[in-house]
């Protein structure tokens, strides 16, 4: 048994090696079901990750277990009662089914699992560093089984090298999330923004004849603040990137560029479309920006290019003269409530 815990330790390091060397997530989770299921030589074995919204369960990864299978226990919602996996997630322990048939557990499922020949089922749940439940790592056999302390710690063992790839992978999208997107409205921050327009630049395969860059500074906006609290105020700005993602039909992008200011970058096939969209901007962001009782407004300048001219811009000069733009209306809207007082 000591030579065969020294493989399967060696086994889970490569695996460990590997996640420090950038392998893909998919590959991961393949490699850990295959140096599992190798040891075990008679048992199939599944990755169910939870969704914490719905505390369901998800299938990551189970290949060789029936399609069928798969798909009957897919979003399952965890419970004390529910099979073996839906009851690890719940109790945050290991729960060992010796046999299905005569588990309780399992009334719900018997029948699918006796078609998909499984007897037994040995299931740990999945936890982060910070005592987080990420999923459960399951194993299954043909026969009704009772695991050996040597199997139990495979068992564990491959559910904590699959938290640590599990976690690494969503730091990682956590950094890349606050990378590229604004954290209080969730639309592109700056950076990321520029880099979608400079996409738009070099892509020569689009065939829509226009480019619209449209550049959006919400009114008085600390005065908006300082009137009403920066809570409104970040409604204020949550509310106007959801009237934009609205507006671009997910086909623009949106990006808030700093502070109050926003851009929308968008293609059309004609002019027509172009006008249709600035009128919208107008009504629903320039005009309408109606929240909690409280008028709001904002100034827009657009920069309109041909996608044959395209390539003669860059990122700055079309922000430059969108900006430009937005700042003559900002002139008007200021010299109209003048007028008004």
């Amino acid at each position: 048994m000591i030579n065969e815990l020294l493989h399967a330790h060696r086994a889970f390091n490569k695996i460990l090696r590997m996640l420090a060397l950038g392998q893909q997530k998919e590959e991961m989770l393949e490699q850990l079901i295959d140096v599992t299921e190798n040891i075990y030589t008679d048992r199939l074995t599944s990755i169910l990750l939870l969704n914490p919204k719905t505390d369901t369960l998800h299938c990551a990864y189970a290949p060789n277990l029936p399609e069928f299978y798969n798909k009957a226990i897919e979003g399952i919602h965890i419970g004390p009662n529910v099979g073996s996996c839906g009851a690890a997630a719940y109790h945050k322990q290991k729960v060992i089914t010796e046999n299905i048939n005569e588990h309780s557990n399992w009334t719900n499922f018997k029948a699918v699992a006796s078609k998909a020949n499984l007897a037994s089922c040995w299931s740990v749940p999945i936890m982060s560093s910070k005592n987080k439940l990420l999923g459960t790592f399951a194993t299954y056999s043909g026969e009704p089984a009772r695991p050996t302390p040597f199997e139990l710690e495979i068992l564990e063992m491959a559910a904590s090298v699959c938290a640590v790839t599990l976690e690494k992978y969503e730091i990682e999208e956590e950094l890349m999330q606050s990378a590229t997107y604004d954290f209080l409205t969730n639309a592109y921050n700056r950076r990321a923004f520029c880099q979608k327009l400079q996409q738009e630049i070099d892509d020569y395969n689009k065939h829509d004849d226009y480019v619209a860059l449209f550049y959006i500074d919400i009114n008085n906006f600390k005065t908006i603040n300082d009137q009403y609290g920066h809570a409104f105020g970040d409604l204020v700005l949550v509310e106007t990137t959801k009237r934009l993602n609205k507006l671009s039909c997910d086909t623009g992008v949106v990006g808030r560029l700093g502070g109050d200011e926003f851009a929308l970058l968008s293609t059309f096939e004609n002019k027509d479309e172009f006008k249709r969209q600035h009128l919208q901007l107008q009504n629903d962001i320039g005009s309408g920006l109606t929240i909690d009782d409280v008028n709001c407004s904002a100034s827009i300048g657009y920069t309109l290019v041909k996608r044959c001219d395209i390539d003669e811009h860059d990122i700055q000069s079309l922000l430059c003269h969108a900006d430009s733009d937005m700042y003559k209306a900002k002139q008007r809207f200021k010299r109209q409530l003048i007028a008004s007082c």
